[in-house]
């Protein structure tokens, strides 16, 4: 009998973490280099419950800010934006929660639905490990017929020198977000 309980409090204590960390986020939009004139990036994250989601994502899109683009930067609540007509880039990311894409940014591109050939960037973290996460975004982005122009996975425990040459995420975001092809490229 006691075997049982422990099994049943373990199991509530796992749904309870998972929905916990799944939790959408509101926030506001917020535009970056409104001045910007080379394209307008949308950029839709879940920061997850630790601090460095936001720091990749931000540098992320300091990297676009750099290379001129005008950036609007928002969570993936019900308020994000939905219509991406006034958008060159779409930018998805957030951490991975048990071996899957977090499920507010899943929830936020079924609610986009075509994509429409929109140009698509997904960034995904892990603790020590994205793979399954980012090929799961990956499919979800080609399946909703995003055009996937950067599939960005980055660990913020394990290393990231085998996959990118060097371990700062945040540099890795930074440089990644300058080699994205401006529109018309």
């Amino acid at each position: 009998m006691t075997l049982i309980v422990l099994l049943i409090v373990l199991a509530a204590a796992l749904v309870l973490s998972y929905l916990w960390l799944n939790k959408e986020v509101v926030s506001e939009l917020e535009v970056r280099n409104s001045e910007g004139s080379v394209g307008t990036a949308l950029v839709v994250y879940h920061p997850g419950k630790g601090g460095s989601g936001k720091r990749i994502t931000t540098s992320f899109v300091q990297g676009l800010v750099s290379n001129g683009w005008r950036v609007e930067m928002t969570t993936p609540s019900a308020q994000a934006p939905t219509d991406l007509s006034g958008y060159d880039l779409l930018v998805l990311g957030g951490p991975t929660y048990w071996f899957t894409p977090n499920r507010p940014i899943r929830r936020y591109l079924r609610r986009l639905g075509d994509l429409g050939g929109k140009r698509t960037v997904t960034i995904i973290t892990g603790m020590g490990e994205g793979g399954r996460s980012t090929s799961i975004m990956e499919r979800d982005v080609r399946e909703a017929n995003g055009d996937l122009v950067k599939a960005l996975l980055l660990y913020t425990i394990r290393p990231n020198e085998e996959l990118h040459g060097i371990n700062d995420a945040v540099e890795i975001a930074t440089r990644a977000a300058k080699e994205i092809p401006l529109p018309g490229e």
